[in-house]
């Protein structure tokens, strides 16, 4: 019997201890009007013996995330709900810098007239630069010719011309003349010059066809020869160009005579001086006189005999 009451004593101490927790934490105290709470008891009921072999479950609470807003305490957390963060009010605008005062209008002072002042005298120009003798120091400069440029060498030298020549050669055979000399017989030629160089120093080769004066190929005598000449020319004076060149060629000349045919050989050497005058860029008229001695040479009484004369040569021409 005695042990029978101790342990039903045991039970009810148990569960007296391990119910009121519970149910103050299932059960929040009453709230009154004045805002305290007054915390009221009930009487246990009567706790049922519990067997050794079923202990009380503990109530289960819900985990509760790892928040800084999160309220631990489920009573506390039911009443207040979740915590929030109010920010705080933003600071006031720093107070505006005091205004300067105005500044007080200014009062010209007055001016005192000014007396007129005299012009100054220019200054002595200043004495050249000497060397420490007193010598004026010499400026040495390396010299650079200038180059010619368009401008200044506008006209291009002679390349080609077509000339006229006139000078004076005798007749061959009989003689009409009381002193047996041979009559005089002029001849016409008409040549083109070519210069293959031409600058300071020319060289030019010329074809030419000649004729005796006042008839033609059928009533008079005629050449055609070649010939080369060599000469030089100043071409720093602009349009003008001064020149004088050497000559010497040979061809063929046809004789008439007694209504017969004479075929003959002709040669000639002499020499020109002139001028060529530019009338543009690239044309230019060109005028000389110059010394001749036309040879003819052909066959008499089975010899060869040669005539010759030295005279006076006029030759016009136009080119490029």
């Amino acid at each position: 019997m005695t042990a029978t009451f101790k342990t039903a004593a045991i039970a009810f101490i148990a569960s007296v201890a391990g119910a009121a927790p519970a149910r103050a934490q299932m059960q929040p105290p009453p709230f009154d009007a004045q805002g305290a709470t007054a915390p009221t008891r009930t009487p246990p009921p009567a706790a049922a013996p519990r067997t050794p072999a079923q202990p009380a479950a503990a109530p289960r609470t819900p985990a509760q995330p790892a928040d800084d807003d999160t309220i631990d305490d489920p009573k506390v957390s039911r009443r207040l709900g979740t915590r929030i963060t109010v920010p705080p009010p933003p600071a006031p605008p720093p107070p505006a810098p005091p205004r300067a005062p105005a500044p007080a209008p200014r009062v010209a002072a007055p001016v005192a007239p000014v007396a007129p002042v005299e012009p100054i005298a220019p200054l002595p120009p200043a004495p050249p630069p000497t060397d420490a003798d007193g010598s004026t120091p010499t400026i040495v400069r390396s010299f650079r010719p200038a180059q010619p440029t368009e401008a200044e060498e506008p006209f291009q030298s002679p390349r080609v011309k077509l000339s006229w020549r006139r000078f004076d050669f005798v007749q061959i055979g009989a003689s009409a003349s009381s002193n047996g000399v041979a009559a005089p017989e002029t001849f016409n030629s008409i040549a083109v010059d070519v210069y293959p160089v031409s600058s300071v120093v020319r060289v030019g080769l010329t074809s030419s066809y000649g004729w005796q004066s006042g008839q033609w190929l059928a009533n008079g005598d005629y050449f055609a020869m070649q010939s080369f000449s060599f000469g030089g020319q100043y071409r720093d004076l602009g349009r003008v160009v001064p020149f004088a060149e050497a000559y010497t060629g040979v061809g063929y000349m046809r004789r008439l005579q007694f209504d017969r045919s004479i075929p003959t050989a002709f040669w000639h050497f002499g020499a020109d001086a002139g001028v060529e005058v530019h009338v543009a860029r690239v044309g230019y008229l060109s005028l000389a006189f110059g010394y001749i001695r036309p040879v003819n040479g052909f066959a008499k009484r089975q010899q060869f005999t040669t005539i010759f004369v030295d005279t006076w040569s006029f030759k016009l021409g136009v080119g490029i």
